[in-house]
């Protein structure tokens, strides 16, 4: 699919954004000693920054794979720095990991969504919808409740590059996405909306069951922070096109058999 000359110039203008925002990992990687929160026991931090690296390791899965779908130029080179950017990304966090000592193994339901995302056999779009925004949108969340709490100034600068490349991924998903998803049907977008839903449904339920956050104390305010995250998603899902908010309704009550 050809993008339209306005789109076109938009993700022209990110791809020469990210070019020139291009980092190295030496930059980044002379921290010193990470300074683990005293409040956090030492396995349930490396637990917590291994879940990044593992993220950044299927998004880099994720950009190989839709090189092979996607035939439009800027599209193309967008990902090809976002491909660069992932790498970028996994060699930072695996050195800040070897420092902590250990890289626990990703949570096994947010494996299996990971897998479930990357083996989706339909549109690409969805695919873009699902690591763009929802995850890429999650990442960025969980990056800026993250730099407010934990105490390690290393840390904190790796959060800020990876941050400000996260943004760009997003926006790049934004941007492909308003222009790609009218060319679907009504059908196409409910089941892909509700395809999502079901993704971060298993999300949530890892986050319940496995992690702790800090500042969010009972089980009731923890499921809180995982309907606020799909509020926020949503939100974008509307924003750039998959459904309205009627359709949004409809997709997620035929997904629940709740009216």
């Amino acid at each position: 699919m050809s993008m339209n000359a306005e789109t076109a110039t938009v993700l022209g203008d990110l791809a020469a954004k990210g070019e020139r925002a291009q980092w190295t990992v030496d930059e980044l990687t002379d921290g010193g000693r990470p300074t683990l929160p005293r409040w956090v026991p030492a396995p349930f931090y490396t637990a917590l920054v291994s879940q990044f690296y593992h993220g950044e390791l299927a998004t880099l899965r994720l950009c190989r794979r839709l090189l092979d779908r996607i035939g439009d130029a800027d599209a193309r080179r967008c990902l090809e720095l976002q491909i660069a950017d992932e790498e970028r990304h996994v060699r930072v966090y695996r050195a800040y990991l070897e420092c902590l000592g250990d890289i626990a193994q990703l949570e096994p339901t947010v494996a299996g969504v990971y897998e479930q995302a990357l083996a989706w056999p339909g549109r690409p779009e969805a695919m873009i919808a699902a690591f763009n925004i929802v995850l890429e949108g999650e990442a960025l969340r969980a990056l800026d409740d993250l730099g407010g709490w934990l105490p390690c100034a290393w840390f904190r600068r790796i959060n800020a590059r990876v941050s400000r490349d996260e943004a760009r991924h997003f926006a790049f998903g934004r941007f492909y996405l308003r222009a790609a998803l009218p060319h679907l049907g009504r059908d196409q977008r409910l089941e892909i909306h509700r395809w999502l839903k079901g993704l971060w449904d298993a999300v949530g339920t890892a986050t319940l069951d496995q992690f702790y956050v800090p500042g969010l104390i009972t089980r009731r305010r923890r499921r809180c922070w995982v309907e606020a995250g799909w509020r926020s998603h949503r939100a974008q899902l509307v924003a750039v096109g998959l459904v309205d908010a009627g359709e949004a309704h409809l997709a997620e009550s035929s997904a629940t058999g709740r009216p």
